[in-house]
This record gives structure tokens, sequence and C-alpha cells, in this order.
């Protein structure tokens, strides 16, 4: 597990040409992954909090103590109750290595770092946090150092450091037990995605990017000076402080660590949802101090937007599919493209985006093919932690205090030989191109950027000519209707009609109107629109599309059928007496003596639009016109008379022109990367 692939230098005051554990050039020659030579070996405290890790904390305390590099501490805090105490005590004594044992869990992850800070040794420079899960490579440390330096370009003395680098994120690459089962093939090919795909480019941005738990190194003096919170997530806590004071993180998948996958779904569903719970909570905590902050970039606040719906999601994406397919499958509503934008496309877009992303994470990784298959079970994941993530993530947003840890345990099963990831070649060819940085080495810390291909901007402008065909296609476009059938229900009292509304009647008591000569109680019958029983006016000015009317009636048996004048309009009062305007008219339309409802029956069709300002009442009335003695039936289960209009849902086409925004932002977002910046 020691060889190294890369060769990275070790940034230590070390003769020859090799580090010892690789097969490149050393820090004897200043070619390496940053930096160049250091006149000392920074001292580096290693920290692990550990609870009931007994089947893994002892191949992590082997692995640090063989770790290639000459000046480093460990620091162990244990809140175990299992046989982990026996394990660890073998190690109090041990050079390098400190173990605190805490009575309690207070404070949980970030408690125990707290105390493992206070352990520190004075001379520390840098703090390493790995998980007990972890199984480092023996070059671990030498791999983080080059990234909070500048590189002096000649080979010799002190390289510069930047002073903004707060912390050195690397990949979290869960591949010791990964063909264990379905789920953590599944996990793996997840964290692929994540970590080669999705990370990498927030680097190249020069977006927020996360301190996310392990296989991190953070400066001892900045740690001093924030402290670790105790939130479900100290991580997140502790990105959201670097960024508040002004400090970066910087991203690397070249010093990975090997780590377990969680094995069994119920485990993985607990962390995921403490995961999301300590992520809202704290996005509730710091939203306007981060947005606030003139420390922050514009693009490290637009990703951090982005983050602060990141489990939220999984809500929004519940309540969008169920109300898609209520409106789809049970009020048979739709609505032209923004339906398909809406449902099936979103539905179709995670199940291809997804694999896509963790697929091509596996691709650049260079994983074997096994590994490929994992993607299938990551995109069932996706779905399956959906609900889970959606309630804790409410909770963390609501709540004011966080709820319990749930520890996440291992099992210490290796299924998979492990070694340094290869030199990730497609990786850099996809961030900087296949020339090598500035530093000379194969990987350098901040991207290099080859100069702009005529290919490249080719395809620029023919992106900025399409988002602009788009805009103006748009503008030109008709305006998109659909019908979604409002249904309204008659209702009144035992002296007359009253209002109608949405809500269907339960009651058992018939309510009728006789159609005859004369009418009984009286004509016209007037229902005026109304909400919960009450007649209503608009409140804002409304438009009434062209369409199809229909009429669900219950009549009794009666002598003859009756002709009547069916009319919809709208008024300056309840009943519409006052200015009627009418919206649409049959003065001919006849109700069968004894008809049975459940069928609709078309009763007029317009043919224009009608606008209907604010402050406005609409009625149905129903007049007599000959025939009879006929009665309508209303308000009852058994007789619930109702009507339909077309009721037809807008949306402006011009909306999709924003959809090209997605087009030009990466281009956008490079180029404004190449604006002059203050280094860090």
């Amino acid at each position: 597990n020691g060889n190294s692939a890369h060769g990275l230098s070790r940034i230590a005051r070390r003769g020859g040409n090799g580090n010892g554990n690789g097969n490149g050039n050393g820090s004897g020659n200043g070619r390496g992954n940053g930096g160049g030579p250091l006149s000392h070996d920074p001292f580096v405290s290693i920290h692990v909090a550990a609870y009931n890790e007994k089947r893994v904390i002892q191949r992590l305390l082997q692995a640090c103590d063989q770790l290639d590099y000459p000046n480093y501490e460990v620091v162990v805090v244990d809140d175990s109750t299992d046989e982990s105490l026996e394990i660890l005590n073998a190690w109090r004594d041990r050079p390098r290595f400190k173990v605190l044992h805490r009575a309690t869990r207070k404070g949980f992850k970030g408690g125990a770092l707290q105390d493992a800070l206070k352990l520190t040794d004075v001379r520390a420079e840098y703090v390493l946090v790995w998980d007990a899960d972890s199984l480092p490579f023996p070059d671990s440390i030498q791999r983080f150092l080059p990234y909070f330096y500048e590189p002096n370009g000649n080979g010799a003395g002190d390289s510069k450091r930047r002073e903004l680098v707060a912390a050195v994120q690397s990949y979290q690459w869960h591949v010791l037990n990964k063909s264990e089962s379905w789920l953590t093939e599944g996990v793996r090919a997840e964290y692929a995605g994540s970590y080669l795909i999705e990370r990498p480019f927030q680097e190249a941005l020069g977006s927020l990017k996360m301190v996310a738990g392990t296989s991190y190194m953070i400066r001892a003096d900045v740690l001093r000076e924030v402290g670790w919170g105790t939130s479900l997530t100290e991580d997140w806590e502790l990105t959201l402080k670097l960024y508040a004071r002004g400090y970066k993180v910087v991203y690397t998948p070249y010093a990975e660590c090997p780590a377990e996958c969680v094995g069994t779904f119920i485990r993985l569903a607990r962390q995921r949802m403490r995961w999301a719970e300590g992520h809202s909570h704290n996005v509730r905590r710091w939203f306007f101090p981060i947005l606030l902050s003139p420390s922050l970039t514009p693009a490290e606040k637009l990703e951090f937007l982005f983050y602060s719906t990141y489990y939220l999601q999984a809500l929004f994406f519940i309540v969008g599919s169920l109300c898609w397919l209520v409106s789809e499958i049970g009020l048979h509503a739709h609505v032209p493209d923004w339906t398909a934008l809406l449902g099936w496309s979103l539905l179709l877009s995670n199940l291809f985006s997804l694999p896509v992303m963790n697929l091509s994470g596996l691709v650049l990784e260079e994983a074997p093919g096994k590994d490929l298959v994992g993607v299938l079970g990551a995109l069932a994941l996706s779905y399956l932690l959906v609900p889970f993530q959606a309630w804790a993530a409410v909770k963390g947003l609501l709540r004011r205090e966080e709820g319990p840890w749930y520890r996440t345990p291992k099992t210490g099963r290796i299924t998979d030989p492990v070694r340094h990831l290869r030199r990730l070649r497609l990786l850099g060819r996809w961030l900087i191109g296949a020339g090598r940085g500035r530093s000379g080495g194969p990987v350098p810390h901040r991207m290099a950027r080859r100069p702009a291909r005529r290919a490249g901007w080719m395809v620029a402008g023919g992106l900025a000519l399409a988002l602009a065909a788009v805009a103006v296609s748009a503008v030109r476009a008709p305006v998109a209707e659909a019908n979604s059938g409002s249904q309204f229900w008659l209702h009144g009292n035992l002296t007359g009609p009253t209002v109608f509304d949405t809500t269907a009647p339960g009651l058992l008591v018939v309510k009728t109107v006789a159609f005859t000569s004369p009418c009984v109680p009286a004509c016209p019958e007037r229902w005026t629109g109304g909400d919960a029983g009450s007649a209503l006016s608009t409140s804002a000015a409304q438009t009434v599309f062209a369409g199809t009317y229909s009429f669900d009636y219950w009549t009794a048996a009666g002598v003859t059928d009756a002709t009547i004048s069916w009319t919809f309009e709208y008024g300056d009062n309840a009943g519409c007496t006052t200015n009627p305007v009418v919206i649409a008219q049959n003065s001919s339309f006849t109700l069968l003596a004894g008809h049975t409802g459940g069928t609709p029956v078309s009763v007029v069709t317009t043919s224009s639009n009608t606008s209907v300002p604010a402050g406005k009442f609409f009625c149905l009335v129903l007049d007599f016109v000959s025939g009879g003695p006929t009665t309508l039936q209303y308000d009852s289960s058994t007789g619930p008379t109702n009507f339909l209009t077309p009721s037809v849902i807008f949306i402006p086409e011009q909306a999709l022109a924003l959809v090209g925004l997605a087009l030009v932002a990466p281009v956008s977002m490079r180029l404004w990367k190449r604006r002059p910046h203050a280094p860090i």
C-alpha cells in the first residue's frame, strides 16, 4: 500500500532524487506537486476522534505509526465503551502517540476534536484529521503540505505560504470494502462522482469548497482561532467559519485516503440523515453572515446558495413529483412544455445525469471494470434516500437544536487490495490540458490554464448565438395555454341559491330549483363564485380563456323537459345584478327531466378570451325560457350539480430563454476567473 504512483515530493529538506516512497522526483530538485523545498519539516498533528471503533482503530494506528514523515504526532480522543479501550491502552506509551479517553460523548465528534486540539503540541503547524476507518498511505502527510505554499521557482529556500489557504481537502476514497455488496459498490461509485467530477470543477471555478469530515489538513493556528463547534456536521460548520473569516479551502484528489463504505442501508440512511439535519441547521445559522460577508467572492456566495438547498432538494423533489402525478393521473391536467419539463424530464434527467457523473468519476479514476456496475447501485440509493434526507433536512431547518448523533458502525472488512491512485491523467487533461503545470509536477496545486484554442472559442460563440436565437424566438412565441378543467359545485341554503366553489358537497339534504312558469322560488337563479361558502370578489385582474363549458346536473322526474338560458358572467356585486358582463351564454339549453348526472354535458364554447378586472364577482345565472316543470337538484351527495370552466393556466414562453444561461455559465465563469485576483 505504500508505493506511490505519482512520485510527489516530500517538500522536506532531503537530498537525492527519490522520496523513499515513490518513483518520481523528490524534493531535492523541487519538482513536486506545489511548492519547492522547505528549510524544515513542518510539525503535523494527526487527530482522530473515535467511538466504539474496535474493528478498525488498530489498523489506523499502525498506518499512522508507519507514516514516512519525520515530524508528527498522533492524538486520539476516544469515547468508547467497547474493547477499543484495551487496544488504545497499548498505544499510550508509544512515541508520537497521545490517547485521551472521555467519560462522556459531550459535543460528539466536534467536542472530541476540540479536546484533541487542547492536547496538540505547541510546535504543530498543521492538523491532519482522519476518521477511524481511514487507512492512510505512508506518504500521506507530504501529499497535503505543498498546497499550502506557492512555488518559489528557484529550487532553494522556503516557499511562500498561501496565507488565505486554511485547509486542504482530499479524496475520501471509500474502496476498502467496495465489493462487499451492491450497496457498497453504489456508495463507492457515488463518492467517485462527487470527488472526481463535482469537487475538481469547484476548484477550477474558484467556488466555495467544503471541509468534508476526514482526509483533510488544516493550519493549526487557524484551527486554534476558529475552534471546533459541536454540530452534527462539524465539518460544514468549520467550513462556514473559515469562509466567514476570509479563509479558503483547497481541494485536491491527489492526497487520497482509502476508507470503508457504509455496509447496510439502515446505517447509510442514518448517516445521511445526520448529514442532512446538521447541514440545514448550519445553513439557517450562517445564511446571512455568509451572504453579507465581504470576504467571499460572488462565485463562493453562489456556491453557498446551491449548498443551502443541497439536502432540501429531496423535499422539493418529493413535493414536485407528487404534485405532478396528482395533476397528470388524478386531475388529468396538462400544462404544455412545463408539465413535460417539470415532470418526465425532471425524472429522466436524474435517471441519466447521476449515472453519467458517477461513471465519469470512475473513468477519470481509471477504476477497474467491475466497479462500473456500482453506478446502478448509486442511482438506486439516490432515490431510496430521498424521504430520509427530506425529513432530516426539514428538522434541521426548523428545530432550534439538533438531534442526537448516530454513529456509523464499521466492519473492518477489506475486500479489495488498495494502492495509490494512478496519475489521473484524464482528470489532468480535463482540468488543465495535457501539459504540465507551472511547478513542473504532474498536478500543480493551482489549476494552470492553457491558452484558449480556436475551436474552444468557436464552441463558445456557437453557444452564445444559440442562446440569442432562443431569446429572440421566445419573445415572438405565442403564449402556451392548457385546459385544466376547473370544476365548481353549486351550494345554497333552504331559502335559495347562494354560491359555487371547488368543494364537492357531502350532505344528504337535496336542495332544488323548479324551472316552470312561474319559477319557484323565482327566476333567474343565481350562484356567485365564492370560497368556503362566502361570495368573494377577485383580488387581482384575471383572464378567462376561451374554451368549452360543461354542465353536470341532476333533475327530478317531471312532466316534461325545460329550456333555460345558461349564463356565466361577472359583475360588480354578489349575484352580478350590477353591471353584468356575459362571458359565456347558451340561451336555449335543455334540462332533461329525470336526468342523472355523472357525465358532464357541453353547454357552450367561447372563441375569445375575457379580461376581468380586480374586484369583480363571477356568477352562474340560470333563467327559465319554456317547458317544464323540471326540478334541478344540487348541494348534496345524491345531486351534486356542478359545472366546469375552461380555466387555462398560461406560461410565458420567454422564461425558457433563461435555460440557455446554463450553456454559457461555464464559459462566463472561466472568463471571470481570468481577471487578476489577489493571490491566495
